[in-house]
């Protein structure tokens, strides 16, 4: 435990660099059009999993090709 008033981001400081095993994990993400709004999908290998779904149409909240962690095929 640490008691000081210093701020923590003075303490722990990297001056903004990030190590190399950070670089190398750091996810892809793509964006995907669909008919009325877009997915975000984060790159595992060569498959997209999706993230989130931004949408106007409600039904396609209910649609389970877009369901948070399914694997979408970003060309379709």
């Amino acid at each position: 435990m640490l008691y000081t008033v210093v701020p923590l981001e003075r303490i722990y400081k990297n001056n903004g660099e990030k190590q190399p095993a950070a670089r190398e994990t750091e996810p892809q993400y793509k964006e995907i059009l669909i008919k009325h709004g877009r997915i975000v999908a984060r790159r595992e290998g060569d498959n997209y999993v999706v993230q989130k779904i931004y949408t106007t149409d409600m039904s396609d909240y209910l649609n389970e090709a877009y369901m948070p962690g399914k694997i979408i095929d970003p060309n379709a």
